[in-house]
C-alpha cells in the first residue's frame, strides 16, 4: 500500500465518523486540502476497554457505510481497532467484567481494563468475533492498535497472571511461583531474562496470528497493520511480530511505530519521540514497505500542538525509516468544530511536496553513524534489582546529548561507524560480539569500563577506573592532536547541581593517550586522567571517558572535541558531521550507493552559515528545502580527516524547526 506520491494517512476518532453531520464535515475538509493522505482509518472506539459484541456489531454496520463513502471520495478506507485486549481502566461498567484473566503485575495487582493475551476464553468470546464483524464491514485494511503491550496503567509491567506463569513453567520445565520468579528476574541473569522476554513476545505473536487468520477467513484481501511502542519488557522483536501477522511474509502488512509527544511546549519531546521511532524501525523486515509514524496530538486540544510542529514531525519521522505519517490530530469532542483543525491541514498540505520528495529519496536508505549499543533484548541487561521497575531504554537513550550538534545517529547495529556503551549493556552479548565491538571503534563510560573489565576485556580497553571524585571537579583539556584549538580549555558540569559521573581513570598501557585531566576550582589537580584513547591489539580504537561522558557536553569546545574523537574512533568512516557550532539534528541515510543527509534545526533561531562535511568525493550536491524548492551546492573544500575523504558544503540558512535534505 506504499504510495510515495501520497505518503500519509489520516486517523479519525470515533466521534467524527459515527455522527452523520461530523462525517459530512470531514469529507468536505478532505476535499478542500490535499495533504497527501492516501488512506483514512476510522477508530472503532473512544474508550480503551474492549467493546461488548452488540456494540461492535452496531458500529460495524455504520463503518461499512463510511468505508464505501471514503472510497468514493478517492481514499483507501479502513478501520483502526483501538481496544483488542484493553489499554487501561475506562468505562468498566460497559466492558467484559470479571470472568476472564486480567493483566497482572509481579505483585499480583490487576488492571481491570486489560485482559491477558493468553486467555483462550477471552480470545474466543471477544477477540475473534470482534475481528470477524470488523472484517465483514469490508474495509481495505484493519489497524491493530498498541494495546497489544505488556505495560498497563495502573499496574505497570505485565503479565504475571497464573496462566502466564504456568505457560512459562510448562515451556521451560520450571516451577516458579510469582514470588520466586520475581526474585529470580531481579538477579542479574540475562539468560533467564531473555527467556521471559521471548515468552512475552510469543503471547503477542500468537494473538497477532489469531487476528490475521480470523480476518483473512472473512476476506483475504484486507491488509493488516500493527502498532508498536518502545516497550522493551514485551520483547521488542518486531521482525518476529511481522512474521506472525504476515504469515511469514505471505501477506502484505503495515506497521505503525508510536510514542508520546502530545504537545510542543518543549520541542525536544518530539525529537526524543523520533529517536524512539528510529529504533522501532531499525529491524523491520524489508517486505514491510508501509511504515506510518503516528503523529498523535492526544487528547486533541488543538492549541497544545501547533500546525508547524505537527507538520515537521512527519518529516522528521521519515528521516528515521518511516514511509509517511499517520495523523491523529482531529478534534474528538462533538461540541468542537472540525474547522479548528484547518490550520493543521493547511500546514500539512504545504509540506506535501517536500514529503513526496523525501519518500522518493529515502526509499532503500537507513541511518548510518553512531550507535548507542542497544539491542531489542536490552531489557535483559538492566542492573541487578527490581527487573520489573526498570526499562531497557536506559541503554538506548543515555547518549542523546551527543547528537545535539550535528553528529549522525543510527539505530541498526550493522550500520554503526562507532558504538557507545554504558553500564551493563553488554550483559546480553557473548564474548565474540563484545570482541567485534572492541575491534572497531567504541566510546565507554566508567560503568561500561568496569563491567567489560569484569568480563576479562580490560586488556582491550587500556584504562581502568581509579576512583570517584564526588564534588568540585572540572575537566581540563591537555595537549593532544584531538584537542587542537582547545588545549587548556575547561568544562565545568557543576557537580553540586548535576550529580553526574566524575571519575579518574588509570592508563594500564604505555600506549594509552590522555585527553583530559581533572582539576578543582583552584586548579589543583585531582588526577592526570579524566579521558583517554587506546588502540588495542585487534586494531580497535577505544575512548574511555570518566567525566560526564554523555551529559552537559554541548559547549563549543566539547562539541569540537567530540567530533574529532568520533572521527578518530571511526577510522574516518563517519558518514557526515556538522563542522560549525549549531543546534541541529543530523540523520545521514545511506544505501544502494546513495547518501542523503537530513538536517533539522531544532532551535528557535535561524541557522546561518552551516558547514556540513560528507564522506564523499562528489564535488556537488542537491539541497532540498521544505518551502523554497531545491538548488545545487558546490563543495567549499575537501579534506582528509583521520583516514576519511570528506567534502565540505556550506548551507546558507535553515529556518527554525525546518528540515533540509542534502542529496548526493
Amino acid at each position: 500500500m506504499t504510495d510515495t506520491k501520497r505518503p500519509h494517512s489520516l486517523r479519525v476518532a470515533y466521534e467524527n465518523w459515527m455522527y452523520e453531520d461530523r462525517f459530512e464535515h470531514l469529507l468536505r475538509l478532505l476535499s478542500e486540502y490535499d495533504c497527501g493522505f492516501s488512506t483514512v482509518a476510522l477508530f472503532t472506539s473512544a474508550v480503551h476497554t474492549p467493546l461488548l459484541l452488540p456494540e461492535v456489531e452496531r458500529r460495524a454496520a455504520v463503518l461499512a457505510d463510511r468505508v464505501e463513502r471514503l472510497r468514493a471520495a478517492g481514499f483507501r478506507a479502513g478501520i483502526n481497532h483501538l481496544p483488542t485486549v484493553g489499554h487501561h481502566c475506562e468505562d468498566l461498567d460497559h466492558s467484559w467484567g470479571d470472568g476472564y484473566h486480567f493483566m497482572t503485575n509481579i505483585k499480583g495487582e490487576v488492571c481491570r481494563g486489560s485482559y491477558c493475551m493468553r486467555d483462550e476464553r477471552f480470545r474466543a468470546d471477544c477477540v475473534v468475533p470482534t475481528y470477524q464483524m470488523l472484517a465483514a464491514a469490508r474495509p481495505d485494511f484493519i489497524w491493530i492498535d498498541d494495546d497489544l503491550r505488556l505495560g498497563h496503567m495502573p499496574i505497570g509491567k505485565a503479565c504475571f497472571c497464573d496462566g502466564c506463569i504456568s505457560a512459562f513453567n510448562a515451556e521451560h520445565g520450571t516451577a516458579y511461583t510469582r514470588e520466586s520468579l520475581h526474585a529470580a528476574l531481579s538477579e542479574f541473569d540475562p539468560t533467564l531474562r531473555k527467556k521471559w522476554l521471548a515468552h512475552n513476545e510469543k503471547a503477542i505473536c500468537d494473538l497477532l496470528q489469531t487476528i490475521g487468520r480470523t480476518v483473512r477467513a472473512v476476506d483475504e484481501s484486507i491488509v493488516l497493520g500493527a502498532m508498536t511502542g518502545e516497550h522493551y519488557f514485551e520483547g521488542y522483536d518486531f521482525a518476529r511480530r511481522s512474521e506472525a501477522l504476515s504469515e511469514g511474509g505471505k501477506y502484505e502488512i503495515m506497521w505503525r511505530p508510536g510514542g508520546g509527544a502530545y504537545e510542543d511546549f518543549n520541542f525536544e519531546s518530539i525529537v526524543q519521540k523520533v529517536e524512539g521511532i528510529g529504533r522501532q524501525n531499525a529491524y523491520m523486515p524489508d517486505y514491510v514497505t508501509t511504515i506510518h509514524h503516528e503523529i498523535e496530538n492526544f487528547p486533541y486540544q488543538t492549541i497544545k500542538k501547533t500546525p508547524r510542529s505537527t507538520a515537521l514531525e512527519a518529516i522528521m519521522a521519515m528521516t528515521v525509516g518511516c514511509t509517511g505519517a499517520a495523523f491523529n490530530i482531529l478534534p474528538s469532542e462533538t461540541g468542537e468544530s472540525l474547522d479548528n483543525i484547518r490550520g493543521h491541514l493547511a500546514a500539512i498540505e504545504k509540506i506535501r511536496p517536500f514529503c513526496e520528495t523525501a519518500a522518493r529519496l529515502f526509499e532503500g536508505l537507513s541511518p548510518e553513524g553512531i550507535h548507542s549499543g542497544w539491542r531489542p533484548d536490552s531489557q535483559a541487561a538492566v542492573p541487578e534489582g527490581d527487573y520489573t521497575s526498570r526499562n531497557g531504554m536506559c541503554f538506548s537513550t543515555y547518549n542523546r546529548e551527543l547528537f545535539f550538534c550535528g553528529l549522525p545517529e543510527c539505530y541498526h547495529k550493522d550500520k554503526a561507524s562507532v558504538v557507545t556503551m554504558t553500564g551493563t549493556a553488554a550483559g546480553i552479548m557473548d564474548d565474540a560480539e563484545v570482541e567485534k565491538l572492541l575491534s572497531g571503534g567504541i566510546y565507554l563510560d566508567p560503568d561500561a569500563i568496569a563491567y567489560l573489565s569484569s568480563r576479562g576485556f580490560g586488556d582491550r580497553i587500556g584504562f581502568s577506573v581509579e576512583k570517584e571524585i564526588p564534588v568540585d571537579a572540572m575537566e581540563r583539556y591537555v595537549q593532544h592532536p584531538i584537542n587542537e584549538g582547545i588545549v587548556g580549555g575547561l568544562r565545568n558540569c557543576r557537580q553540586a547541581f548535576h550529580f553526574g559521573p566524575s571519575f579518574l581513570l588509570y592508563p594500564e598501557k604505555e600506549s594509552c593517550e590522555i585527553l583530559s585531566e581533572l582539576i578543582d576550582y583552584h586548579e589543583n589537580i585531582w588526577g592526570p586522567c579524566a579521558s583517554g584513547l587506546y588502540e588495542n591489539d585487534l586494531g580497535g580504537r577505544v575512548l574511555c571517558a570518566g567525566y560526564y561522558p554523555f551529559d552537559w557536553c554541548s559547549d563549543q569546545q566539547k562539541a569540537q572535541q567530540l567530533r574529532n574523537i568520533f572521527l578518530w574512533l571511526s577510522h574516518g568512516t563517519l558518514p557526515s558531521f556538522v563542522e560549525s557550532y549549531h543546534r541541529v539534528r543530523n540523520y545521514t541515510l545511506t544505501g544502494e550507493g546513495r547518501i542523503c543527509v537530513t538536517l533539522t534545526n531544532t532551535s528557535n533561531d535561524e541557522i546561518t552559515g552551516l558547514s556540513l562535511a560528507v564522506r564523499t568525493d562528489k564535488p556537488t550536491a542537491r539541497l532540498h528545502t521544505m518551502f523554497d524548492g531545491e538548488c545545487g551546492l558546490c563543495a567549499a573544500r575537501g579534506e582528509n580527516l583521520y583516514g576519511g575523504e570528506y567534502t565540505f558544503f556550506e548551507i546558507d540558512r535553515i529556518p527554525p524547526f525546518e528540515t533540509v535534505i542534502v542529496e548526493l
